[in-house]
């Protein structure tokens, strides 16, 4: 393969937005949706969703290079990848990439230039009040915004099934585990094991109904939360700086029994610069949230300070692993 020359690569990397900002588009467009099993055309695939011909053309063109659809005698076909911005596809991105396409979040990402000068989130310099408070005044971005997170879940929920023996814990807690997905998935794998979904009161209103789960609203700053024999923290952590993430964790250790273990499931940071999706993320969490992915040095010590410690890590077969910590 030809190596491209250092001033090409350079120019590449720093226009290279322009890919992503094209799968946003195509994704809120709901091209792959439009996109069946025979090829399409530009022209067919631009009345099929209200976009301009000849620029949908030359967005695709673009994604083509990263293998997102493939152009077959003058006409786009699914490839493997762009199949997953289908809505239908069981592991579908489609609403997460709207989402990174918002407003909230494309106006927080080019807010980095505030957040390198002064530590200050994206969000926060863009939009008065943070993400929270966008997302309560933007019911539909609110919206795409569920549906991200939801699909998110799914994705870490079939990693998670197999990785442990969930019917070992009597009592499951879900701390701010918006519907119950996983809560209610890993439950079917543990026939005599109850949970309960810890989270807003607004939030738990609209969970998913199940005959062994119970819902508690609350807040997880405040408190109280259930005693159980197993908390979950699947991918809440990350959203929060040390202070507000070491407060949590206090939290749940006021409430755990000394035999309850916490489930913590994210990312973990490379000590070195190899690629790893957790480093995008962590640029996400600079940029709209407040939050940060970390090391796993980083999370003992949030660990440490939140009255827990590392006991074991459980590998899962893709960038998430599950830690497993213990009351001190």
């Amino acid at each position: 393969m030809q190596q491209i020359p250092a001033p090409a690569f350079m120019v590449n990397l720093a226009a290279g937005y322009f890919a992503p900002r094209c799968l946003h588009l195509v994704a809120q467009l709901g091209v792959a949706d439009a996109l069946g099993p025979t090829p399409m055309t530009s022209e067919e695939l631009a009345t099929a969703t209200g976009a301009h011909a000849d620029a949908l053309h030359r967005m695709l063109r673009l994604l083509a290079t990263q293998g997102v659809f493939e152009l077959r005698d003058e006409r786009w076909a699914h490839t493997h990848l762009s199949e997953h911005l289908r809505s239908d596809h069981p592991q579908s991105v489609r609403h997460f990439a709207m989402m990174m396409g918002d407003d909230i979040n494309w106006r927080s990402a080019g807010a980095l230039a505030v957040s390198v000068r002064t530590g200050q989130t994206g969000c926060d310099a863009v939009s008065p009040g943070g993400l929270w408070t966008y997302l309560r005044n933007h019911p539909e971005d609110a919206r795409v915004f569920d549906a991200a997170m939801t699909s998110k879940s799914h994705q870490v929920i079939g990693a998670m099934l197999g990785a442990m023996d969930y019917g070992r814990y009597g009592h499951i807690a879900d701390i701010a585990g918006g519907r119950g997905h996983v809560l209610a998935a890993l439950l079917e794998t543990a026939p005599r094991t109850h949970g309960t979904l810890f989270d807003l009161p607004d939030v738990v209103a609209n969970a998913l109904k199940h005959p062994r789960v119970r819902t508690q609203g609350g807040d997880f700053f405040k408190g109280p939360l259930p005693a159980a024999d197993a908390y979950i923290l699947s991918n809440i952590l990350h959203d929060w700086a040390d202070p507000q993430a070491i407060s949590i964790l206090r939290q749940i250790r006021q409430a755990a029994p000394p035999h309850a273990e916490l489930l913590v499931v994210e990312m973990v940071l490379p000590d070195g610069s190899e690629p790893h999706p957790a480093m995008v993320m962590d640029l996400i969490m600079l940029s709209l949230a407040g939050g940060r992915e970390r090391t796993q040095d980083q999370y003992n010590r949030i660990y440490a300070e939140g009255g827990f410690k590392l006991d074991r890590v459980v590998p899962l077969p893709s960038a998430y692993c599950i830690q497993v910590a213990r009351p001190v």
